[in-house]
C-alpha cells in the first residue's frame, strides 16, 4: 500500500507541474466503460495446487474520470468491477485430505477434471495519461500507473469425473471408480482481501460533440500473492482488458 501511495504522489506532482507550465485552466471528463477481461493466474508453479493455470474470459465495467492538466497530460482514475482468476483443465493436483483425512498434510492426489477460479474485485487504477493528437477530434493516448484492488468474492468451479491417482502420471490408482468433481466452492476466505499492482496500455479516442468515444487496451499485473496461506499456492493476478467507453467533458 505504501508503494501505491508513493507512486500516486509522484504522478500528482508531475501533473501539477504540467498544469502550471501548460495550462492554468483544468478540464474534466467523466464517463462509463466496459469490455472483455482476459485474466490469468501466474507465478504459482512452485506449488502443485497453483501451477499450470491458463487464461479465462471475464468482464470489467465501471466509471472513468480524467483531470486534464495542460494539453498533453491528464490524471485518469477508474472505478472498476473486474472479474479475474484463471482456469486449469486436465490432470491436476488436489488436497488428498478431501478423500482421506488420515493422509499427512501437504499430500496430493491427482485426477483429470476442469477447474476455474473466479476472483471478483473492485479496483481503482490511478494512471498518468499522455495524449497524442491526430487532429482536432481524434487522439491516441497511453496511460500507466498503479492500481489497488479489493476482493468482493471468490469461487472455484470444478466439473467432470475421473479415477483418482497418487501420481501425476496416473500409474498408481487410489480410487479406481470414477468420482464426480462437480462443485462450486466459495474460496473468499482463502484469498487476501487487498491486492495492488501496475497497469498500463493505450487507446484511441474520437470527439463527439461535448464528449468522446474511446477504445482502451491495457494490461495489469498484481504485485502481491493472492493466497493467504502458502500451502494453497503462490499465484499473482494478471489480466488484459479491452474496453469501450464514453466520457463527457466539462
Amino acid at each position: 500500500m505504501s508503494l501505491f501511495l508513493l507512486v500516486l504522489f509522484c504522478l500528482i506532482s508531475i501533473l501539477s507541474a504540467q498544469s502550471t507550465h501548460l495550462n492554468g485552466d483544468s478540464k474534466y471528463s467523466i464517463g462509463i466503460l466496459g469490455g472483455l477481461n482476459i485474466p490469468r493466474l501466474s507465478g504459482g508453479n512452485g506449488n502443485e495446487l497453483s501451477r499450470d493455470y491458463t487464461s479465462r474470459s471475464g468482464e470489467a465495467f465501471g466509471l472513468t474520470s480524467s483531470m486534464y492538466l495542460g494539453s498533453d497530460f491528464c490524471l485518469r482514475v477508474d472505478l472498476l468491477y473486474s472479474s479475474e482468476g484463471g482456469k486449469r483443465n486436465g490432470v491436476q493436483a488436489f488436497d488428498a485430505s478431501s478423500v482421506n483425512p488420515l493422509v499427512p498434510e501437504g499430500t496430493y492426489f491427482y485426477a483429470t477434471f476442469n477447474n476455474e477460479s473466479i476472483l471478483n474485485y473492485f479496483e481503482i487504477p490511478v494512471m498518468l495519461k499522455y495524449l497524442i493528437p491526430l487532429n482536432k477530434s481524434q487522439k491516441f493516448f497511453v496511460n500507466i500507473g498503479p492500481y489497488v484492488g479489493f476482493l468482493l468474492n471468490a469461487k472455484q468451479k470444478t466439473s467432470g469425473s475421473s479415477v483418482i491417482y497418487a501420481d501425476r502420471e496416473k500409474t498408481q490408482p487410489v480410487v479406481a471408480e470414477a468420482q464426480s468433481f462437480d462443485a462450486n466452492n466459495n474460496i473468499t476466505s482463502d484469498i487476501n482481501p487487498v491486492n495492488f499492482g501496475l497497469t498500463g496500455g493505450g487507446g484511441f479516442s474520437q470527439r463527439v460533440n461535448s464528449g468522446e468515444i474511446f477504445l482502451d487496451v491495457r494490461g495489469a499485473y498484481g504485485l502481491l500473492v493472492i493466497q493467504k496461506e502458502k500451502k494453497n499456492g503462490s499465484s499473482h493476478n494478471g489480466n488484459l482488458l479491452i474496453d469501450l467507453g464514453y466520457a463527457l467533458h466539462f
